[in-house]
């Protein structure tokens, strides 16, 4: 389930507390976490809601404006039954924490050249550094472009990044990625060594 920035930021602070959305069947369950660009957002329950009982409060109860707003705001077909998904907002990405420690000592960076090379050993490249050193040297620049640049489709670019973001060496922005504290540290201590 994909929040935009402007719903993330919401349910961070509490004005939004639930959302809607058209599904052919329920793509999240109640007590599951879904990250977000705000953070760890829970899914607190999901049901269905006949949508023509849906009201201008509804609508603003979930960040939109009106019930206009609302319903333009529903993909897929109008066939498809309307959820009601309550959520709560569980607080930072501890990734975040991940990508702002930048204090690399030998034992981490040893267990991040590891692990790199465990996934470039999994691949039919070496592409972790490749993708690494393309988002330092161009942040803020589209996936697809990026992905281009690589030789590889967005969808398995958007894959490699998001590995990368565990390791806390990436950091989505709105558009693209930067490089993240850790990521730049990484690189510069191995710039030096290999």
């Amino acid at each position: 389930m994909i929040f935009t920035v402007a719903v993330a930021r919401a349910i961070a602070d509490g004005t939004v507390r639930r959302v809607y959305r058209r599904w052919s069947s329920p793509k999240v369950t109640a007590g599951s976490v879904q990250r977000s660009p705000s953070g760890m957002i829970r899914i607190d329950s999901v049901r269905e809601v006949d949508p023509d009982g849906l009201t201008d409060a509804d609508a603003r109860a979930a960040g939109e404006i009106s019930l206009s707003h609302l319903v333009r705001s529903f993909f897929g077909p109008s066939a498809h039954p309307t959820y009601l998904i309550e959520v709560s907002y569980l607080g930072a990405d501890p990734r975040d924490a991940l990508a702002d420690d930048a204090a690399l000592d030998e034992t981490a960076l040893n267990t991040l050249r590891t692990t790199l090379s465990r996934m470039d050993s999994r691949s039919e490249s070496a592409w972790t550094r490749e993708v690494l050193t393309a988002i330092a040297a161009e942040p803020g620049r589209r996936a697809a472009d990026l992905a281009e640049q690589a030789g590889l489709d967005t969808k398995t670019f958007k894959a490699r990044v998001r590995r990368l973001k565990t390791l806390g060496l990436t950091i989505s922005l709105e558009t693209g990625y930067r490089i993240s504290p850790r990521g730049a540290e990484f690189l510069r201590l191995t710039d030096a060594t290999d």
